[in-house]
């Protein structure tokens, strides 16, 4: 919907529903007006302004905005949203979601919907109700949070661990807001104060700032905990960090981990530890961090049977972690080595870490910088088999490996 520049003279904003609009469109979003058009859209503003539009007209306009908007990947809107037509009628209510469509940048919540998607938890397009509107009141209700956070109290819900939790985030009149559980101990404090060098303060995001939480999933007791204090880089890392979290310490990993000096090959485990949390790493679906140490790269999507990714961990004595996991089924006899029985990981992994780190994690390549190169005595170009929540229960309670528990 769209408004014009009005005249002094106008006796009211151009609005359809009480919905005063922003711009009128002739006929693409970048179709551009003749000077004939614009007197002609003047002397009619008011008359649209008084037009009772009917609903299938909205909704009609709703999908073809939907199927335009391309998120930054390329997908199109409307194959990782869409609203229900059975609740979402009317005209106020096809407004409100008009409005959040097309004034409203998805790219972020989007990312956790399809890495929610390729985990299992969700299937796309999410289809949003009624109800999801209504979270939030009005415009002005919805703008008063960081848009992310916003986004996420809309589509959080339909994030579904399958244990009865979901990604819900819950508000209270005191400001207060908690994530998964409505409970004291899950609370999340967004955009918390950091010291001016810390690496998410260098590069806080006003619409998806940090938030700090003690919220995690424990394989070994099977269910969401209050755990030690940590920190995401933002809203939307904290989202995907929980979809790992819970993925992690549900399902069989296959997974191989090593540790290396950080400045190996080049230094890349370095650039991409202290770079910007936000940057998006090539040959990576997504990425989100936390902690300030821990970097995540998913390495799939959903073109991918099977869901991979990397952590990669500062231990804060010049040495880095690097642990690749996967859900790949091993190619059979073919030997323990990581890179011959899960090729496809192998061969994305590769490209995300480059040409200069990938020997030492996949090829058993030494790092002379770093003696012993896997503390807990298996081989870096080995694959361990097992139940991922189980075993990162054990490595975390044995203090041998903290990229394990991934919370």
């Amino acid at each position: 919907m769209g408004a014009v520049n009005s005249k002094s003279t106008d006796e009211a904003s151009p609005a359809i529903n009480g919905q005063v609009l922003d711009v009128v469109y002739r006929d693409e979003r970048d179709g551009l007006h003749t000077l004939k058009d614009l007197g002609n859209i003047r002397r009619t503003a008011l008359f649209f302004s008084k037009v009772d539009f009917p609903a299938q007209i909205l909704r009609s306009r709703l999908n073809r905005s939907l199927h335009r908007i391309r998120l930054a990947d390329g997908t199109r809107l409307d194959a990782v949203l869409t609203f229900d037509t059975q609740s979402v009628v009317g005209a106020q209510l096809l407004l409100a979601a008009i409005w959040l469509v097309e004034e409203q940048k998805w790219d972020e919540v989007a990312e956790v919907l399809q890495w929610a998607s390729d985990c299992g938890f969700c299937q796309l397009p999410v289809n949003l109700t009624a109800d999801d509107i209504n979270t939030h009141a009005s415009k002005t209700a919805y703008r008063s949070f960081p848009r992310v956070l916003a986004q996420l109290m809309v589509v959080g819900r339909h994030v579904a661990f399958g244990d009865g939790s979901c990604l819900r985030i819950f508000r209270h009149p005191n400001g207060e807001m908690r994530a998964i559980k409505d409970e004291p101990r899950f609370r999340l404090d967004v955009n918390p104060p950091l010291a001016a060098h810390h690496l998410y303060q260098q590069h806080r995001l006003e619409h998806d700032p940090p938030v700090a939480r003690r919220i995690k999933y424990l394989g070994a007791t099977g269910g969401w905990v209050s755990d030690a204090p940590t920190t995401d880089a933002s809203l939307s890392s904290f989202a995907k960090n929980k979809i790992v979290d819970q993925f992690h310490a549900t399902h069989p990993i296959n997974r191989t981990l090593i540790q290396l000096n950080r400045y190996v090959g080049g230094g890349r485990l370095d650039d991409l530890l202290t770079q910007s949390p936000h940057t998006p790493v090539a040959g990576c679906s997504t990425t989100f961090s936390r902690d300030g140490r821990v970097r995540y790269l998913v390495l799939t999507n959903s073109s991918h049977n099977f869901v991979a990714w990397i952590a990669i961990s500062d231990w804060g004595d010049g040495t880095v972690r690097v642990y690749v996991a996967t859900t790949e089924a091993p190619v059979a006899g073919a030997g323990r080595a990581f890179k011959d029985r899960l090729p496809l990981t192998t061969q994305l992994a590769r490209v995300a870490l480059g040409w200069g780190v990938a020997p030492f994690v996949l090829d058993g390549q030494v790092d002379d910088d770093y003696d012993d190169d896997d503390d807990d005595g298996s081989d870096g170009d080995d694959m361990a088999d097992g139940s991922g929540g189980e075993d990162a229960a054990a490595e975390e309670e044995n203090g041998a490996d903290d990229t394990a528990s991934l919370g």
